[in-house]
């Protein structure tokens, strides 16, 4: 698509608003700035294509976390732009949700969502759709391999770009997937073994 970043998940529903959703494992990816940052992102994309502002879409940048980042204590946080003085919408069509992931209430929707993205057992999810996506991959010949081409391109990418951030968000995801050992992690991505072991250590605090 032409982007600076590559986001984990870009999708437009049926009335033409782009979701842009992120799985944060580490607090600092989840900064505020980030977010906005993402925000500016597509909209730049889409005025290369339009070159109107008029026609920008609405646009929602969603942060999957795994702790509570914005310390509110809410499963959810909703982010819209106000005019302050009047307190009402300021409805520039931009909207920011962080999905508090340390939440894993399975009575709520919500909930049950978040369990299984932190589930790796497609039998124990809630939601069939997604435990049969795990399930290819984890369980086929043909999803692991895929899987594995997938990787290899995403650390190549990193490796090429030379900046840390990318290759610090490889090793996150390898060190996530729990098929690497520290040392293949840190000789894959380029990074010193120590902070691989400092991510590491994150994933788990």
């Amino acid at each position: 698509m032409g982007r600076s970043v590559r986001f984990d998940i870009d999708a437009v529903d049926s009335v033409g608003a782009e979701y842009d959703i992120e799985i944060q494992q580490a607090s600092a990816d989840a900064d505020p700035r980030r977010a906005r940052y993402h925000s500016s992102v597509i909209d730049s994309d889409f005025l290369r294509k339009r070159q109107d502002f008029t026609d920008l879409r609405e646009t929602y940048v969603i942060f999957i976390t795994k702790y509570d980042v914005l310390k509110g204590g809410a499963p959810i946080y909703f982010i819209e732009r106000m005019v302050t003085n009047l307190g009402t919408p300021f409805g520039d069509g931009e909207h920011i949700v962080y999905v508090n992931g340390a939440d894993k209430d399975v009575a709520t929707e919500l909930g049950k969502l978040v369990h299984d993205l932190n589930c790796r057992n497609p039998d124990e999810m809630f939601f069939k759709p997604l435990a049969d996506v795990v399930r290819y991959f984890k369980e086929t010949e043909e999803g692991r391999e895929k899987m594995c081409q997938i990787m290899e391109e995403l650390i190549n990418e990193a490796v090429a770009e030379n900046t840390e951030n990318n290759r610090t968000e490889i090793a996150l995801k390898l060190l996530e997937d729990g098929t690497y050992s520290l040392e293949r992690v840190a000789y894959l991505t380029s990074l010193p073994v120590d902070k691989v072991r400092e991510l590491a250590s994150q994933l788990v605090g």
